[in-house]
């Protein structure tokens, strides 16, 4: 709340960090996500959160979204490696009850911000063991090294960015549990975000 604001007041510490329509705005979360288990809504679940009462002291994705959305920031790319299951590698987060799932983009969406998911719809996200990440989180962070620039013009796009963990995490998850994972990505497939 503190970063992002509130219900109430949007203007949280990032909207102090911002110069208006010149920053660029980068969030990337790794965690896990839950559902309420009434309306099925999304939130983050932050490390002291008790995911039976999400609702209390998750952090709702749609208020996210729209408090972003009243950021003047010239772009905002936003990276979301959970799913919002209220499932684990460890197993349920919300105490003997089974996965619910909810779609992770949701929200008021504004046409400078670029946001990738690590899966679509109702899929959940996979861990990758051996490698200490999720199967997005290493995928997109090899992406960025430049294994996703695949014209090699030392410009990597969200486009290429996007085919690149797509065709990874989407062959992995299936190869090492036998489900389906496909990251999605909203926005200007074109944009470069990095240049090499």
């Amino acid at each position: 709340m503190r970063v992002f604001g509130t219900k109430d007041d949007y203007r949280g510490e990032l909207y102090n960090y911002i110069k208006p329509d010149k920053s660029e705005v980068f969030i990337y979360y790794t965690g896990h996500g839950a559902p309420d288990i009434e309306t099925r809504s999304a939130y983050f679940v932050p490390s002291d959160c008790h995911p039976n009462y999400v609702k209390l002291n998750g952090y709702s994705l749609d208020l996210f979204y729209e408090n972003l959305s009243k950021i003047p920031a010239r772009s905002m790319t936003v990276i979301i490696d959970a799913c919002f299951s209220g499932a684990s590698e460890r197993g349920m987060l919300i105490a003997k009850a089974s996965p619910l799932m909810v779609a992770p983009i949701t929200g008021k969406f504004v046409k400078n911000m670029n946001i990738f998911t690590s899966a679509s719809g109702e899929e959940i996200s996979s861990w990758y063991p051996e490698k200490g990440h999720g199967l997005f989180t290493y995928f997109f962070l090899r992406a960025l090294q430049g294994e996703a620039d695949s014209n090699r013009d030392k410009n990597l796009t969200f486009g290429e960015i996007e085919d690149y963990v797509k065709e990874n995490v989407s062959f992995l998850a299936r190869k090492m549990y036998g489900r389906k994972q496909t990251p999605k990505f909203i926005g200007d497939r074109d944009k470069v975000i990095v240049k090499y």
